[in-house]
């Protein structure tokens, strides 16, 4: 069987699978969060034979429908609260459909993939205040962007020494993150050479910011020690309540300590958009590397991260395996130079075209929408009986636990009672939100950033927890 298709069997072929996603998608408003895998499909999926012959593609597509379509992780339904994953938006899954077809390796070279990359990276600097020379590329996703903004740290403080001599000979380099920063920065920097024995969690205040006191104090203590304290890893929109670090008051010390500005701005980084949350935003233009993820809250699917460095030849110096005598520097360096990858996938199309759908403005609008939705949600938590509000971020992440008159006093058994409710919701489907801890505790975690969530969606979440409250608490 030929792995070719004549042009008009991939059109017919085509249009049946724009109509499934179609479907899916007109689906989402009315159906539920999501659909558990029975066991059996789970099992045809994992241990099915590698085929020794084809498949019909009908029957192929007919599959799909049936066995993937129909149990989605659930992140399109504007009723999933979970984590901080996105929609897609439906004309980036048609430049998804698109890139895959032109499958182009955007290491570099004269084809418009990598123009459009050089297009997005630009508008992505644009959006963080970073200058228009700056270095940048897509990556898989945050990780690996903040891998690459701490790479290019590594760099710079060890005079460009780590890329023949690895760490040896440099004094440990430390690296400050709060304690609510993403578990990424600790798994980078052990990648790194580093080690997390040199990651300093610093405190984090009552609304979950990096404590600057705590910080400086921290720094002393290390030179003192005669370490080398290195960079701040401060973050814009913590994974766990949407904290924003002071990012204006990181940077100034940072300036004064002589130290590296990184920011961790996967899921926060697009809110800088947002006029009302300017202040928050202040010092982020003063980053000397950014970590964003469009896919998180600029509803392009996965995977499309970004990594800003503000010093380009920094970047540049940090990945390049081309000798500075062999560089053309009259025409665009190929993006291999600034990263890991040598073949990279064509990601820029996916997010040129929804920024080119709605623009800047398009995206003020939606995620001021998601927090817009977040706010609600926390007033009806305030309003409500039997619920407790732990924490309202400047985002779209709230934390909240069930805890009606009748529930017990003690913390660990409130604790119990709402793992045992975000078991009994996520199993039912209608809904779906994960849990987190705060300060020891354990909380429910809703996060909006959905441009389909709606004011009923959020009745729908309080229902479905104030309905399997009572069953869980008498299973206790």
């Amino acid at each position: 069987m030929s792995v070719d298709i004549p042009p008009e069997e991939f059109r017919r072929l085509g249009y049946r699978a724009v109509d499934l996603l179609t479907e899916h998608f007109a689906a989402l408003v009315h159906e539920g969060s999501r659909s558990p895998v029975p066991e059996a499909v789970r099992r045809d999926l994992m241990d099915a034979p590698a085929p020794e012959t084809g498949s019909d593609p009908d029957a192929l597509l007919t599959e799909v429908a049936s066995a993937i379509l129909r149990y989605p992780m659930g992140n399109g339904s504007p009723r999933f609260f979970g984590w901080v994953n996105s929609p897609a938006a439906p004309l980036a899954a048609l430049g998804e459909l698109i890139a895959s077809g032109l499958n182009p390796s955007v290491a570099g070279g004269d084809h418009a993939a990598t123009y459009v990359e050089h297009a997005v990276v630009r508008w992505m600097r644009q959006m963080v205040g970073f200058p228009a020379d700056g270095g940048g590329i897509l990556t898989s996703g945050g990780s690996v962007a903040n891998l690459i903004g701490l790479a290019v740290m590594r760099h710079v403080k060890s005079a460009g020494r780590v890329r023949a001599l690895g760490m040896a000979g440099t004094p440990p380099l430390i690296v400050y993150t709060s304690s609510e920063g993403h578990s990424c920065i600790q798994k980078d920097i052990e990648l790194l050479g580093i080690g997390h024995a040199n990651l300093r969690r610093i405190p984090c205040t009552p609304e979950w910011r990096m404590d600057l006191g705590a910080l400086e104090a921290q720094i002393a203590d290390d030179r003192a020690a005669g370490l080398m304290p290195a960079c701040v890893a401060a973050t814009a929109g913590t994974v766990n309540t949407g904290a924003i670090d002071p990012l204006d008051r990181i940077a100034g010390l940072c300036r004064e300590q002589q130290l590296w500005f990184h920011v961790d701005a996967a899921y926060g980084g697009p809110a800088a958009l947002v006029p009302e949350l300017a202040d928050l935003y202040r010092g982020l233009e003063q980053a000397d590397s950014v970590a964003i993820d469009p896919h998180k809250w600029m509803y392009v699917p996965v995977e499309c991260g970004c990594a800003l460095v503000k010093d380009r030849q920094a970047m540049r110096d940090a990945f390049s395996l081309v000798p500075p005598y062999l560089r053309d520097d009259t025409a665009l360096p190929w993006f291999s130079e600034f990263g890991i990858q040598q073949s990279r996938g064509f990601k820029a199309l996916k997010l040129w075209i929804v920024l080119r759908q709605i623009g800047l403005s398009g995206y003020r609008r939606l995620i001021s929408h998601d927090i817009a939705m977040a706010r609600v949600l926390q007033q009806r938590l305030r309003d409500a009986e039997g619920f407790e509000l732990v924490s309202a971020g400047p985002l779209s992440v709230t934390c909240f636990r069930y805890r009606p008159a009748a529930a017990p006093p003690a913390d660990a058994e409130v604790d119990r009672l709402n793992r045992s409710i975000l078991d009994a919701v996520q199993d039912a489907g209608q809904v779906f939100l994960t849990g987190t801890e705060l300060q020891g505790r354990f909380v429910l975690r809703a996060c909006i950033v959905n441009f389909r969530t709606r004011e009923s969606d959020l009745d729908a979440l309080l229902d479905a927890v104030r309905s399997a409250g009572p069953g869980c608490r008498a299973r206790l």
